[in-house]
């Protein structure tokens, strides 16, 4: 009767074990509070890590100070030049002449030379905060991907969990059925073999989320001590988009082909600031000077006294220096410039181009990552937990050996593990998508 009882435990543990995996197909291993990198009430969201890496995120913060320099540039650009102030004074060695002056100039700066240079500025600030979107862009797709590896290393490792309890129990069970002979002592140590190798395989998942967990600290932005948990899922609701669609959000939304518009209009500020720069500029300039001079003779006064001919005088100075561009008319700056203008045009063309091609491969992926899923969940997992249940009853009637039901375990781990890439693919091609678009997919 002792006998019977633990046959019926037998077949019911041997039943637990080679489906512990099957409770994956119902829920996603990462909604499971069982794992020490998940949390589906406290833990955080992909949103918050990505609102966090844009708001702490050195490298970020390094980049944005570089609109803050852009806009101190505009500033210093639209200020007018200072005016200038000379002093000067003459006297005579072993005489009594002398003269003082004092006097200034200010640039006119003609044919709206600072109009033109703070067009520059401005421009240049464009295309920096157009630099900048597109690092948030390339940063916030960088920590979905990372955020959607720890899952699927998570998920991974709490497969590997509920896989190592369920055989550790049922290797204890051999051990008591060994012991009272009813079972070969071969069968336990085939099953304490399969339980170090599942033990094993939970160390490397353990290790692989423990660095996917610290990857995504780094780009967040987050210290290596700090404790995390994650509050997400691999699995996503089907979804359909039009390509068309999708190109033009991407032509009005992806900021590097709005970078490289900032640049052909600077380029083009820039041309303009060097044809007024070739024009002729002026500076006006006012002095007052007060020579005190006279002579070593004398000479009666009106009163018809002798004095000394000396004499005081005060004169006002006006003037205008004109710069002409005879020679230097910034030739060469202007057909760089206009080169430049065209480098730009060229690279809107390829942005333009290659954006269309990322936007179409992508969404190309995403589909086929889509039809991937849904084929290894029904067509996959499904005929796979069938066939190990076919295995599993006819070990039961005593038909095969206890190391076809592991081998067909082990199958069924591969396909498991294989299902989370499935997952994670079809993720990491949504991520994709709407990273080549440039905003929220429809």
């Amino acid at each position: 009767m002792k006998n019977v009882t633990l046959s019926i435990r037998l077949l019911f543990l041997l039943n637990a074990v080679i489906t512990a995996g099957l409770s994956l197909a119902a829920q996603e291993v990462a909604t499971q509070p069982a794992c020490d990198f998940i949390d589906s009430q406290n833990g955080v969201t992909e949103a918050e890590l990505v609102a966090r890496a844009l708001a702490s995120n050195p490298r970020l913060a390094a980049e944005r100070q570089e609109i803050e320099i852009a806009k101190g540039d505009v500033v210093q650009a639209g200020l007018r030049k200072n005016p200038s102030l000379s002093l000067g004074g003459l006297k005579e060695v072993n005489g009594d002449d002398n003269r003082f002056s004092i006097g200034g100039s200010i640039p006119l700066e003609l044919f709206g030379r600072r109009a033109r240079r703070t067009e520059v500025a401005e421009r240049k600030r464009d295309a920096t905060q157009e630099s900048v979107a597109n690092r948030e862009r390339l940063l916030t797709g960088e920590v979905r991907i990372r955020f959607g590896e720890a899952l699927a290393a998570a998920r991974n490792l709490q497969f590997a969990e509920q896989l190592l309890q369920a055989n550790s129990e049922f290797l204890k069970l051999m051990e008591d059925r060994v012991r009272e002979g009813a079972a070969a002592s071969l069968d336990a140590e085939e099953v304490r073999v399969e339980v170090n190798r599942i033990s094993a395989l939970r160390i490397d998942y353990q290790v692989r989320a423990e660095i996917a967990l610290l990857t995504l600290n780094e780009v967040v932005g987050i210290q290596p001590e700090e404790t995390i948990r994650l509050k997400g899922s691999l699995e996503m609701a089907t979804s359909t988009f039009d390509r068309k669609q999708l190109l033009e959000l991407a032509l009005g939304h992806r900021p590097d082909l709005a970078l490289q518009r900032a640049n052909e209009a600077m380029a083009a500020a820039d041309l303009r600031q060097q044809k007024a720069e070739a024009k002729p500029d002026a500076s006006f300039s006012a002095s007052y000077e007060r020579p005190d001079s006279g002579f070593a003779q004398r000479a009666f006064d009106s009163a018809g006294n002798l004095r000394p001919i000396r004499q005081t005088f005060n004169y006002a100075v006006l003037g205008l220096e004109i710069n002409l561009p005879v020679f230097n008319r910034n030739q060469g700056a202007i057909a760089a410039d206009t080169a430049a203008i065209n480098r730009a045009r060229s690279q809107i063309a390829a942005v333009d181009l290659g954006l269309r091609h990322e936007v179409t491969q992508n969404l190309v992926r995403f589909d086929g990552a889509q039809a991937r899923v849904a084929v290894y969940r029904s067509g996959v997992r499904d005929q796979a937990s069938r066939n190990l249940d076919v295995v599993r009853q006819t070990y039961s009637y005593g038909r095969i050996r206890l190391l076809d039901v592991i081998a067909e375990q082990r199958r069924y781990i591969d396909i498991e593990t294989g299902y989370t890439d499935v997952l994670f693919d079809a993720y990491a091609a949504h991520v994709a998508l709407e990273q080549a678009v440039g905003t929220s997919l429809p």
